[in-house]
């Protein structure tokens, strides 16, 4: 049984990190050791019972102030030998790493633990310099690249990268909710949520991030609730990572204050129970500006929950207009009070668009079918075969 390391460079838990404990957690013919920082993350993986190696934390950002910069560096370099240090001790085979980050750290230091080096692309990378510098590290150190989607393979176009690139979709584990859970999850969350029960409740869940875009979903709630609708908005999640993402979590609170709609607004924090807030609201929204993939819209998308969404990213390989959900233009909280207004006025059109985005996410998105195709990467690449000589490659268009 061949032995990896998913190799995360922070602890922090997003969609990313979620993503890899479930797609560990559905492996079977892989020996995996977590390798990540002390945090949330680790605290996650011995929950799942998932092995794991602690390793420093770091921070190498590019820097005006040298002493800083030369910090940064020492604390890569010294993290890459730790690295190194617990792949031998470990005895591992292959590195899975879960970001761009973590894939550069592990490539860079690749002289130093000789094993081959999977970056998952989980995010859009960078322009300009820092993305020429990525794409040339990813050439020379990286064994095979899986992309969340095509989208995000949109910065590594080139022959060389398309050779070992790969598209594997993050999965979901198929729950099959009754109507007497739905009916219970509606009743009690409502109650906590201070919702009545005949309210219309539209759910936007994810890091609060100005990428995210919440903005635009307080803005439509604001036409619908001029328009008479019973309306009420459930965003979900924190500020993360960034100072940046503190300052807009506070101004879209103010935000809803001067629009005059805070009443009809519930800032919720992070919560663990995705499904049944899907369960318990009519809709989900998706507001960003260019979404890499977009876990949240499979997950509510497994429940039978309609889906409105931005037509950008890997959302559009996810959501067929009018088929299994409805899109719109990036930024246009008008075009998005329109479309919620239409399954706000048509429930007949809410449930057809609900039960055809269940069956896409059984059919294309069960996270067993992404664990084995992973699996079958690793495999391809201890036998030394290239993408397009297994024909999983499906990265046509950079070539």
């Amino acid at each position: 049984m061949i032995k990896v390391a998913f190799f995360n460079h922070t602890s922090t838990v997003s969609g990313a990190e979620i993503s890899m404990l479930l797609t560990a957690k559905h492996m079977k013919r892989t020996d995996i050791r977590l390798f990540a920082p002390a945090g949330e993350l680790a605290d996650r993986a011995r929950s799942a019972g998932l092995p794991y190696v602690e390793l420093p934390s770091y921070r190498a950002r590019m820097s005006k102030n040298p002493i800083k910069l030369l910090k940064g560096l020492l604390g890569m370099a010294w993290g890459g030998v730790k690295l190194a240090r617990a792949v031998k001790e470990e005895g591992i085979d292959l590195i899975h790493a879960n970001s761009l980050r973590a894939g550069m750290m592990a490539s860079m230091f690749r002289w130093l633990h000789r094993k081959p080096v999977i970056w998952h692309i989980r995010d859009m990378p960078p322009s300009g310099p820092v993305g020429l510098g990525i794409r040339l590290l990813a050439r020379l150190g990286a064994s095979r690249l899986i992309g969340i989607s095509s989208a995000v393979f949109q910065g590594f176009r080139s022959p060389a990268l398309a050779v070992k690139s790969c598209i594997v979709h993050n999965g979901v584990e198929l729950v099959e909710t009754d109507q007497f859970s739905r009916t219970k999850y509606h009743r009690q969350l409502r109650q906590e949520l201070q919702t009545s029960a005949s309210a219309f409740v539209l759910v936007l869940i994810g890091q609060i991030a100005p990428w995210k875009r919440q903005e635009d979903a307080l803005l439509a709630l604001k036409t619908l609730l001029d328009q008479g609708c019973d309306v009420v908005l459930w965003i979900v999640g924190e500020p993360k990572f960034r100072e940046e993402n503190k300052q807009y979590d506070v101004r879209l609170k103010q935000l809803a204050e001067e629009l005059g709609i805070a009443h009809r607004v519930r800032f919720t924090g992070f919560r663990n129970d995705v499904l049944e807030l899907c369960n318990a609201a009519e809709l989900l929204l998706l507001c960003s500006d260019n979404e890499p993939f977009g876990r949240v819209l499979i997950e509510a998308m497994s429940q039978g929950v309609p889906v409105v969404a931005t037509a950008a990213g890997g959302v559009t390989e996810i959501v067929k207009h009018e088929e299994d959900g409805l899109l719109y233009e990036v930024g246009e909280a008008e075009q998005l009070a329109s479309e919620i207004k239409r399954l706000y006025d048509k429930p007949g059109l809410r449930n057809w668009l609900g039960c055809n985005a269940e069956l896409k996410a059984k059919a294309m998105f069960d996270i067993n079918r992404t664990s084995r195709r992973i699996e079958e990467v690793y495999r391809d690449v201890r036998q030394g075969r290239s993408s397009l000589q297994t024909g999983r490659g499906e990265i046509k268009e950079m070539a």
